[in-house]
């Protein structure tokens, strides 16, 4: 049995001011980036703790609004997001330098590292890779209030996964090793699940890569729904949401050829989870799913942690990997 580990998504950060000769002139120009510091902390620590597949560390703005910022047809007031026009893709891949920087910044600490590294050589510990992460379509569409243009929140879900998919093409052009769609929204019955997963899939089939499905919350309603999305791994949260162990074990069927991303650290808890609670997580999902090759990672990002906090939480799911399940 092989065990890899990655992470959800965001991280402890904050941005910085410019300090340094370079970095002034930088700012005086409009070309300081404040948040580069952050992506480097946050993949260092990655590193650090050995992760098998990083990210850049969604460290600007919130999950919604670094999309809605720069697609086309979202215009953000009052720090609230507004649909007011025709969504389009944005001019450039709105995440793609950043998954750059990561991919920089880690093989530097680790040659393991690779661009577009192949999943299968990643569980067999012969590299490491990055993936790129998106907000998905009904999670940014039900997070804004729609001014004019789409008649029904549905309609606008299909635009937004149309300019998603061109996200995702870049990102895999850029080297994810595998495309991650974040839908928080799904779990909460706020918009018709055939409607999600049409969305979902419009992205999904845009890319040659593997693509991962994280839904976090209570997942009674619709696990049994999203067994069929089709995508390659479903990412779910197990660590705070126990009950939804309960609803896998009643919705999973033996000829399911999904993988899945057992969220086995809880990230609303303030401290650092104990490692046999994790590993109780853990083996209650194995022993469900019967898969060979284990994901495990945190039950959703970690940004509103203490940074502290958030390192020793990927150490435990380190030693799990390293230690094996006994």
């Amino acid at each position: 049995m092989n065990i890899i580990t990655t992470i959800v998504g965001s991280y402890p950060t904050s941005s910085s001011k410019p300090e340094h000769l370079n970095e002034k002139i930088y700012d005086s120009l409009g070309l300081f980036d404040p948040y580069k510091h952050a992506i480097i902390n946050a993949v260092t620590s990655f590193a650090e703790c050995d992760i098998d597949i990083i990210c850049d560390g969604q460290v600007r703005e919130d999950m919604v609004k670094i999309f809605a910022s720069k697609i086309n047809g979202f215009q953000i007031i009052d720090n609230t997001v507004h649909i007011n026009g025709k969504i389009t893709p944005a001019a450039h891949g709105i995440s793609t330098r950043d998954l750059q920087l990561a991919f920089k910044t880690a093989k530097n600490l680790d040659n393991r590292f690779k661009l577009n590294a192949s999943l299968e050589k990643i569980f067999e510990h012969e590299e490491r890779g990055i993936k790129g992460i998106i907000t998905g379509p009904t999670t940014i569409t039900h997070s804004s209030m729609i001014d004019k243009f789409y008649s029904t929140k549905a309609n606008a879900i299909v635009d937004v996964a149309k300019a998603l998919s061109y996200e995702a093409r870049e990102l895999e052009k850029a080297g994810a090793c595998a495309i991650q769609i974040d839908e928080p929204f799904i779990s909460t019955g706020a918009e018709d699940i055939e409607v999600s997963r049409r969305a979902v899939e419009y992205i999904s089939k845009s890319v040659d890569i593997p693509v991962i499905l994280h839904v976090c919350g209570d997942l009674k309603d619709v696990l049994a729904d999203l067994l069929e999305f089709n995508v390659d791994i479903l990412d779910f949260e197990f660590s705070g949401m126990p009950q939804n162990i309960d609803t896998l074990k009643k919705v999973w069927y033996e000829d399911c050829s999904k993988q899945i991303g057992i969220g086995c650290i809880n990230t609303k808890m303030d401290s650092v989870d104990k490692k046999m609670d994790v590993e109780e997580t853990v083996k209650k999902v194995k022993n469900i799913i019967g898969k060979d090759n284990i994901i495990i990672d945190p039950d959703c990002g970690m940004r509103m942690l203490p940074e502290e906090i958030a390192k020793g939480k990927l150490e435990v799911i380190r030693q799990i990997r390293n230690g094996g399940l006994t």
